[in-house]
């Protein structure tokens, strides 16, 4: 896009540096300048099994909540995720962060690059917003509905007239370099949108940063799209499956983007990626033999995102 100004502007330099120095891990942030810390990296297994603090992010003091979160039994819980998507025949790369943003949890496979399919809406239309706040662009009232379009019911055809009026492969780059993401890139077929790649790990990322790669305004409205995420898909596919269950036992509202795709490579995609009420984020990125049914599918992913908010309390 033309005139685009500099991927961080001073705003977003200064919430990037604050975030940087709260201890926040998000996959490596690119104005950071310690190295990306990875899930094995950033946590170990105490002698009782519990996962301990982060080791970069400072212990807690107190009998806080906060610090209750970072002594949560993670064993059985990512036993839990894996029997679940083990049943359906696939796997299911999960990551949980607490309202600051420190990692929770995190599955062997979290960094692991998946297809999006859907989940490349959240990236688009986060950094279409950020544009626009800049100044770099300007969102007509059209677009802006477009964009919400994509989020709340995931209409396929908002994202497409978004993807191609606002060089879609270069909105995923660009959020790409903002947080340093490792696995987020666009897709190698021009066009083919729901090819672009992530991981558990970078979209925990981008959630943890709504509010500081946002202005307040857009990170509000951002986040009611996400809590208004329709029951039947544009599509008419069912989005309520994996953090929209209701079989997950979520306590307040839950702000969430769904995806799902099939059959490239032989693989079925089923994602579910949020942000709970009280603001921690669950990342569930499904990826299943294309022969597995969506029903199992679904079923397997319900499955894992009850075993990890029931784990987490």
């Amino acid at each position: 896009m033309a005139g685009r100004r500099p991927l961080l502007d001073h705003r977003l330099r200064r919430g990037l540096a604050a975030l940087c120095a709260s201890g926040v891990v998000l996959g490596g942030l690119a104005s950071c300048t310690t190295p990306m810390v990875t899930a094995a990296a950033d946590s170990h297994v105490a002698t009782d099994g519990k996962t301990a603090a982060a080791t970069d992010v400072p212990e807690a003091t107190g009998p806080s909540a906060k610090a209750e979160l970072r002594t949560i039994d993670a064993a059985p819980v990512l036993a839990g995720v894996e029997a679940a998507a083990a049943g359906a025949g696939g796997t299911v790369s999960v990551v949980v962060l607490d309202a600051d943003g420190d990692r929770l949890l995190a599955s062997a496979d979290a960094g692991r690059p998946v297809s999006t399919a859907s989940l490349v809406k959240l990236l688009v239309v986060t950094r279409l917003l950020a544009l626009d706040e800049s100044g770099a662009l300007t969102l007509p009232d059209e677009d802006v509905a477009l964009a919400e379009r994509a989020i709340v019911g995931s209409d396929d055809a908002a994202m497409s007239r978004l993807w191609d009026r606002y060089d879609g492969p270069g909105l995923v780059t660009d959020v790409a370099a903002v947080l340093g993401l490792t696995a987020t890139a666009p897709p190698s077929i021009p066009g083919q949108w729901g090819q672009a790649t992530t991981s558990a790990t970078d979209l925990a990322a981008v959630l943890a940063a709504r509010g500081q790669l946002l202005d307040p305004g857009d990170a509000d409205r951002l986040l009611g799209w996400l809590r208004s995420t329709s029951a039947t898909a544009a599509d008419g596919f069912d989005q309520r499956f994996g953090l929209l269950s209701s079989g997950t036992g979520a306590t307040g509202p839950v702000a969430a983007k769904q995806g799902w795709m099939c059959c490239v490579d032989g693989r079925r995609q089923l994602h579910s990626a949020g942000e709970l009420a009280d603001g921690r984020v669950v990342v569930l990125l499904g990826d299943f033999p294309s022969s597995t049914s969506w029903a199992r599918a679904r079923d397997s992913l319900d499955a894992a995102a009850a075993a990890v908010l029931s784990g987490i309390g």
